[in-house]
């Protein structure tokens, strides 16, 4: 009899901090598969840490993309959760993705909102309610930047490779990963904290890789929402203005326009009558530099 559900713990290097999801995991979903996957050492060293009774997949010159997609193609349960290396699992999460994907087949994943440690507070992602295209809602909301132990997914959505393999850095292998799974049916939603994590730091690699995964979504030939389209290019002018803001603050000012001017023309309407942005950022940075 296969396992309900496969819980893939991704590692980075062997002190990851992920015994507390693997623990939460053993206990809440009995008969689940618990896998951890990363370079061969790291993942050995984090097994031997936390259990040797579970499975390790040692992948030892594998991309990002690759690490993830091996774990899932090995994944003998229907539905997958990936948990990177600073997540946790809040109580009863599994249980609860679990029961909502077995009892909706219609449904190709499970996800709820994420709590966010930041310096010894808890900040929670808003949720503005159910109704609306959830690619639409992905595009406005944090979810799954936030943390991809959210989300629970039925394997055979997207099959072994779900994960964009141009992709290396995790919060957009996770936009990528939602964006796939919203293209392809409905997900389910939970009100109540499924996962908490500790804040990540949007570096530029990041913030590029954002860009790709939004250019994709507006530049794709079957897509015929607009308002999808629409959401797609706020987000990544907001994207292109972060980009420009990290060459500002570098002093490569030329660069730093041409970002701020991409960002105009992805999506005009939303920075008609918000020039000021610009204006009190560059200010600022000059007063703090001075």
């Amino acid at each position: 009899m296969p396992p309900p559900l496969t819980v893939v713990f991704v590692t980075e290097h062997g002190d990851d901090p992920i015994g507390r999801a693997f623990q939460s995991a053993q206990d809440q979903l009995e008969g689940a598969q618990l896998l951890v996957a990363g370079r061969a050492s790291a993942a050995r060293e984090t097994l031997a840490r936390i259990s040797e009774d579970y499975e390790a997949l040692e992948l030892p010159d594998a991309s990002p993309a690759e690490v993830r997609n091996a774990a899932v193609a090995a994944a003998a349960a229907p539905f997958v959760c990936v948990v990177e290396p600073h997540e946790w699992l809040g109580p009863n999460s599994l249980q609860r993705h679990f029961e909502t994907l077995r009892d909706q087949p219609e449904l190709v994943a499970s996800y709820g909102r994420a709590a966010v440690h930041s310096e010894g507070r808890v900040r929670i992602r808003p949720e503005h309610g159910k109704g609306g295209l959830v690619q639409r809602r992905i595009l406005t909301e944090k979810h799954l930047l936030a943390a991809s132990s959210a989300l629970v997914w039925k394997k055979a959505a997207l099959g072994p490779t779900p994960y964009a393999a141009d992709l290396t850095r995790a919060p957009a292998l996770r936009l990528s990963l939602g964006l796939s799974l919203a293209a392809v049916g409905p997900f389910g939603f939970h009100t109540t904290v499924v996962a908490e994590r500790d804040p990540e730091s949007i570096e530029l690699t990041c913030l590029e890789e954002f860009v790709r995964v939004l250019c994709k979504v507006i530049y794709d030939p079957t897509l015929e929402d607009e308002k999808v389209e629409q959401r797609a290019r706020v987000r990544l002018a907001r994207y292109l203005v972060a980009i420009g803001k990290l060459h500002y603050r570098a002093e490569d000012y030329p660069r730093a326009g041409r970002f701020f001017d991409e960002a105009v023309k992805a999506a005009p309407g939303y920075f008609k009558g918000r020039r000021y942005q610009f204006l009190n950022f560059i200010k600022t940075t000059l007063d703090r530099d001075s």
